[in-house]
């Protein structure tokens, strides 16, 4: 496995898909040192890029839970 260049366009599944290879190809143990470190400063980035498209996934979510959250809620009960 050669190293390549993180995509800026590249979406969570790619990512985390090209992340899986290069724990594969690194736990296989059969890579020259240097190939292995290029691997690794790979993966450290694409492992960056999959955490920061979590944290906006999770921050969207969370505006979207504000946003209609007030909408959601039931009128209380009145009790008798």
């Amino acid at each position: 496995m050669t190293t390549k260049k993180v995509p800026d366009d590249m979406t969570f599944e790619q990512a985390l898909s090209r992340l899986e290879a290069v724990v594969s190809a690194m736990e296989s143990g059969d890579l020259p040192l240097s190939e292995a470190t290029n691997l690794y400063e790979d993966g450290m980035k694409l492992a960056r890029v999959c955490s920061e498209m979590l944290a906006a996934a999770e921050l969207k979510i969370t505006r979207i839970q504000t946003a209609y959250g007030e909408q959601m809620r039931l009128p209380p009960e009145s009790g008798g």
